[in-house]
């Protein structure tokens, strides 16, 4: 229920069935309501599971035993049926039964503590934009759930996947953790700048990104890009280390270079000359760009209450099958 609250809106009109998020979480889907605390919802349900694959719940561990709708109880209906539990922290542990969400879970994974997005450690942590983490969460558990589906097409038993939304946000902070474990150093967002440039640059219109993984790329740029400037062959800059520790003087040089032009200038003229590079674009610009129109990513869907919208496809192509068109209609009702 709590995404028919989010927003936006379509035309800033709250309701329902208007919630972006909301309809495109839902697309194609048949959503309907029960509650299976009482004696009919526990028979339907029931009956749902009997003939179910796969079934995905994100209560709490207690809500579950109180429901009878343990793992051990489920089974007794359906023994094959393989059961996704997604929880804050699990379902083992010393956190087992704590709640959690967004912001509490990001922040317990470690990544709010080495996020740059606030590099000055005497402030608090920034939170990550939208909901990448409880996305990042939903995205183990289709994975370890199609792994669980492809042993028991083999085998014809059940299981129960323990998904931990904590757990998932350490994908993101591996090499830390392995930094960690091999040498003991504990990494900070305010860190320890061992490379530049790294670094998003202004530019007219935008942001650049090079990526100078090479020391032959750096040349490159500063060569035939940037036209070889005369502070490019000082000793200070002479490799990644050096520009890393005089990045203060280094920043200014090449911002003034990039913000006399715009992002396209500065992409095509590195791409052209094979240097790592990326643009940063907006959504808005991205929903408009060639690229998004020519893989047919967005689909157009036409909803009984809010009419055609554009969503988001889906992000992958099998080139043996046909491209098959979305359900026309999607999730109405209660959920």
């Amino acid at each position: 229920m709590k995404a028919r609250k989010q927003e936006p809106f379509l035309g800033d009109i709250a309701g329902p069935e208007r919630s972006g998020t909301f309809l495109y979480l839902n697309m194609n889907k048949k959503v309907i309501t029960l509650n299976p605390a009482t004696v009919t919802g526990r028979k339907i349900f029931a009956q749902l599971l009997d003939e179910a694959d796969v079934l995905v719940e994100n209560n709490s561990m207690k809500r579950m035993k109180t429901l009878k709708l343990t793992y051990t109880q489920i089974k007794k209906i359906n023994p094959r049926i393989i059961m996704t539990s997604i929880t804050p922290f699990g379902q083992t542990g010393p956190y087992k039964d704590y709640k959690g969400g967004e912001l509490v879970n990001t922040q317990m994974g470690g990544v709010g503590f080495i996020s740059t997005r606030e590099p000055d450690t005497s402030k608090a942590p920034i939170k990550y934009p939208a909901h990448l983490f409880s996305y990042q969460a939903g995205l183990c558990a289709a994975v370890a759930t199609m792994a669980a589906l492809f042993y028991h097409r083999g085998t014809g038993s059940g299981e129960q996947l323990d998904i931990s939304e904590q757990e998932s946000t350490l994908i993101d902070v591996m090499n830390p953790v392995y930094n960690y474990s091999y040498t003991g150093h504990i990494a900070s967002r305010a860190g320890v700048l061992t490379a530049a440039p790294t670094h998003l640059l202004p530019c007219k219109d935008g942001y650049i990104h090079n990526g100078f993984v090479r020391e032959s790329h750096w040349r490159q740029f500063v060569n035939d890009v940037m036209g070889h400037p005369d502070w490019a062959d000082k000793e200070i800059f002479k490799d990644y280390l050096s520009r890393a520790q005089h990045w203060d003087e280094l920043r200014p040089l090449l911002v003034e270079w990039t913000m006399q032009r715009t992002v396209d200038e500065i992409y095509r003229e590195s791409q052209g000359k094979r240097i790592p590079s990326a643009q940063f674009i907006r959504l808005h610009r991205y929903y408009r760009t060639a690229n998004g129109g020519a893989a047919d990513f967005f689909v157009e869907v036409d909803h009984p209450q809010v009419g055609k919208i554009k969503y988001p496809g889906v992000p992958y192509r099998f080139r043996r099958f046909r491209r098959i068109k979305p359900n026309r209609s999607a999730a109405a009702g209660s959920a």
